[in-house]
């Protein structure tokens, strides 16, 4: 099921407490419109009371969306908790393991067959997770590929906070962006062919940098440039 509860979160322009349902788990398949809304940007977004600026609180949720072919579980973790992806990895894999896999009943086991874990840090991660599941896309090829544009596409925006995302996919076209992971900002928006994911999915040459990206549940090209920095045990 989907669990929320009101949750009083402080305005970061003007500091005003305001009251909005926080989602600490969402079932897809009984809310697709909350699956809807995180795609279109609109999920726990809140416009404050007092100067009508609109926020959104960092994500911290499970999220499972099981029907229709997706496949997909996830713990949402806030951006800054990438810095320490290592142990995260870590505590979302025993989570899912408790709930779908050696740790849960039989039933529920089966159904962690047909799932998919992931564990993303902010918004855009959250989306572009979501779009690979409905798309049948591999996250690890598309993140090959994210590798290929960052080699070879002159004038990337490539600085601390910025994350090179797929946004959505049209017939042979990706729309691909970079996004400020911490206003979801997008700074460029280019297409790609598909053509060149599929052609690096298949690619042998690609066969060790593919093992590292999807060595754990944290399948993102980041693990591969940021060394993370160890905080202990998770409480779960």
């Amino acid at each position: 099921m989907s669990i929320f509860s009101p949750t009083s979160f402080q305005c970061p322009n003007c500091g005003t407490e305001n009251e909005f349902d926080h989602f600490a788990s969402i079932n897809a398949d009984r809310r697709p419109d909350l699956r809807d809304d995180i795609i279109s940007g609109d999920f726990m977004r809140v416009k404050c009371s007092n100067c009508a600026k609109d926020f959104r609180p960092e994500p911290e949720l499970n999220y499972l969306d099981f029907g229709n072919g997706n496949g997909l579980w996830l713990l949402a973790r806030p951006i800054s908790a990438v810095a320490h992806w290592s142990d995260e990895e870590i505590a979302a894999q025993t989570l899912f393991d408790n709930a779908y896999g050696a740790g849960a009943p039989k039933a529920a086991q089966e159904i962690g067959k047909e799932l998919t874990a992931r564990v993303t840090f902010g918004w855009a991660a959250i989306r572009e997770k979501i779009v690979i599941a409905q798309e049948e896309l591999d996250d690890a090829a598309l993140e090959k590929v994210k590798i290929t544009i960052l080699r070879n596409k002159p004038g990337n925006p490539v600085e601390p906070g910025v994350e090179l995302r797929l946004l959505a996919v049209r017939s042979t076209v990706f729309h691909m962006g970079w996004i400020r992971a911490t206003t979801n900002e997008a700074l460029e928006v280019f297409e790609m062919q598909r053509a060149l994911y599929e052609q690096i999915a298949v690619d042998d040459a690609w066969e060790k940098i593919g093992k590292e990206l999807s060595a754990g549940c944290f399948v993102d090209m980041q693990r591969l440039f940021i060394v993370p920095e160890p905080i202990g045990p998770i409480a779960l």
